[in-house]
């Protein structure tokens, strides 16, 4: 029996596309059938590292394969919600990953909708406050990573 008072955790991984377009930095976003906009993302299968499953989940969502993930960096959003009575804790741990064409073919039992958008698109599109921190995170990093090459 679960006790209704405490919370399951709940775990799923996902990917942050990013498309370079002359020296500046477009997101893919895509919308949910429940109507919000966020990015790819879904739940491991049994024996699949947080990595593979994003790689998957990304895969199977937008038909995507050709891209290049950036190494040893992660980002995270916790938040909570009920379904049926039943409290979660979830966690969603990004990987972001530089896309090299823009096309997207998307799985049409998951996702409604798709756009490649700027930061500041993105940030007025994305639903949920912890989405847009994960973001403003990944463009921050994006932002470093610039100037030390420079």
């Amino acid at each position: 029996m679960v006790d209704s008072k405490s919370s399951v955790k709940d775990e799923a991984f996902g990917i942050i596309p990013i498309l370079q377009t002359n020296g500046s930095h477009e997101y893919l976003l895509i919308q949910h059938h429940a109507g919000h906009w966020g990015f790819p993302k879904g739940h491991a299968d049994p024996g699949e590292t947080p990595l593979e499953a994003a790689c998957r989940e990304f895969a199977e969502e937008t038909g995507i394969v050709d891209y290049s993930l950036i190494e040893a960096v992660s980002f995270s959003e916790h938040y909570g919600f009920t379904r049926e009575g039943q409290r979660f804790a979830k966690t969603v741990t990004y990987f972001p990953a530089f896309v090299h064409a823009a096309q997207v073919n998307c799985q049409p039992e998951e996702i409604q909708s798709y756009c490649w958008v700027d930061y500041e698109a993105a940030i007025a599109t994305l639903t949920f406050n912890g989405a847009k921190q994960v973001l403003t995170a990944v463009q921050d990093y994006l932002n470093r990573q610039a100037i030390a090459e420079a």
